[in-house]
């Protein structure tokens, strides 16, 4: 019996529509067909554009017994020469440091966790899902199984029957989605405050290592599971985790740390922050991502990103860089701030920026952003 969900989808719907591009669709058996017929694929494979030839090469390379690649072509890697086992997917994940890791996946790993997700998000034959996210991040590739294996449609162009569209938050910062059948907006991957409540909106925390999806609005989804530690990192574990960080593998059902810091309330996950990105001045232990939240609840603030700097008094202290629609006086910043946060965690100095830089255009990436910051005058 074949492993690959696309070939279960041809023989069990072969005329449904299973992609559409701006020039053509195809249904599943034609695509099957592609899969079938597309000479196989490098193992190291630029995916910045999605086509039908890309998704096919996919699906190709498994049933070959190959491996995948994908990888961002704008972003210089230099991927040393390796021979994983048959049927991997190789995924750099975005990390919160300069040296991102290389995930090792499979296509069981991705069909465990989309099989969960499916009911989750309401998905269903027929229903169309804009592939609005790139086929090197896991997020892209997820979208392929969700909707392969509940026989909806992967759709790369605009559409009024969207039904369903993964968004990050700038995304929905820069336009909010008008499709009159929109029936789920997947949001992750940083906290938002200003959206639409007619949205149809679900909260993801997923992460490359666990193959997407972990909780979806607070509550963890079927055969996966997390706990949190004493110091407040959270573990995860389920029939989707990743064999590893290529070329190491994960013992059999062992938890996985994740470095994201949470807690439970009322039963939910709420996420609070990065284990690796506190940091401590005059003595206090500072999560800029508590300061980030409360800066994001103020009007006119879109993005916001809270970087440690140098002080000779109390070690470090915390400045922001924000974009904005109104450029707003660091005076008035640091007054509403007060009424939510003690003194040493409002931000010394506030830089209005058009836009964070983003690791793959998705997370922001602070690393960069603390190089934008003026040197302190001595």
């Amino acid at each position: 019996m074949s492993r690959c969900p696309l070939k279960w989808a041809a023989k069990d719907a072969p005329n449904q529509t299973a992609l559409i591009t701006p020039t053509q669709s195809f249904t599943f058996q034609q695509l099957d067909y592609l899969a079938d017929t597309i000479p196989t694929p490098p193992f190291i494979i630029p995916a910045l554009h999605p086509t039908p030839q890309l998704i096919a090469q996919f699906f190709a390379a498994w049933r070959r017994e190959q491996s995948i690649f994908p990888i961002n072509p704008r972003i210089p890697t230099q991927p040393p020469q390796m021979r994983p086992p048959a049927r991997s997917l190789l995924l750099y994940t975005s990390g919160s440091t300069d040296r991102p890791k290389i995930a090792h996946l499979s296509p069981e790993h991705l069909i465990a966790n989309a099989k969960s997700a499916i009911p989750a998000l309401d998905l269903r034959p027929c229903d169309q899902w804009r592939l609005s996210l790139p086929l090197y991040h896991v997020g892209g590739i997820a979208i392929l199984f969700r909707c392969i294996l509940a026989r909806a449609t992967i759709v790369i162009q605009d559409s009024p029957s969207i039904t369903h569209l993964s968004y990050i938050p700038t995304h929905l910062y820069r336009a909010s989605p008008v499709y009159p059948h929109l029936r789920c907006l997947l949001l992750g991957g940083a906290p938002i405050n200003h959206y639409s409540p007619h949205l149809p909106i679900y909260t993801s925390y997923g992460l490359t290592e666990m193959s997407s999806i972990v909780t979806l609005n607070g509550h963890c989804l079927p055969n996966r599971e997390f706990c949190i530690d004493a110091q407040g990192e959270i573990h995860v574990r389920g029939d989707c985790l990743f064999h590893g960080y290529y070329p190491d593998q994960l013992p059999p059902s062992s938890w996985f740390a994740t470095k994201d810091l949470g807690r439970i309330e009322q039963g939910k996950l709420i996420i609070t922050g990065r284990k690796d990105w506190m940091f401590i001045s005059g003595g206090e232990n500072i999560q800029p991502e508590e300061i980030e939240r409360e800066l994001l609840r103020l009007p006119h603030v879109l993005e916001a990103v809270v970087i440690p700097i140098n002080d000779p008094e109390f070690g470090k202290k915390p400045v922001a860089l924000i974009c904005t629609t109104h450029t707003l006086p660091l005076h008035s910043i640091q007054s509403a701030l007060a009424k939510r946060l003690p003194k040493y965690k409002i931000p010394t100095q506030i830089y209005h920026i058009n836009a964070l830089p983003k690791k793959n255009g998705l997370k922001i990436d602070r690393l960069k952003c603390a190089q934008m910051i003026p040197p302190v005058k001595q």
